[in-house]
């Protein structure tokens, strides 16, 4: 695992998932849907910094670029960790029962 995806985990701590006391598959279904709501949320807030840098606004470079950079990270570790539920699943269907 990419230190990059530590660096997420810790963003994401701050946020506790939400226990709705229902089934496992609702709980993951769960988590899932606020990691991709706190990566837009990143992805935003990376936007909205780089189009105030190039409007003239007086926003401080390295404000930006950390935006940038956690967003980036963010991102990384999502596309991560699709690719292993991806592999996970290939893996599954590939079982003979």
């Amino acid at each position: 695992m990419a230190i990059e995806a530590i660096g997420a985990l810790d963003a994401l701590r701050g946020t506790p998932i939400e226990r709705t006391g229902s089934s496992p598959v609702t709980e993951f279904s769960a988590a899932i849907g606020q990691g991709v709501q706190h990566l837009e949320s990143r992805l935003q807030a990376a936007d909205a910094a780089t189009q105030a840098l190039a409007s003239g606004k007086d926003v401080p470079v390295h404000e930006v670029m950390i935006a940038m950079e956690q967003a980036r990270i963010e991102l990384t570790f999502a596309v991560e960790v699709r690719n292993r539920l991806l592999e996970s699943y290939q893996e599954l269907a590939r079982m003979q029962l």
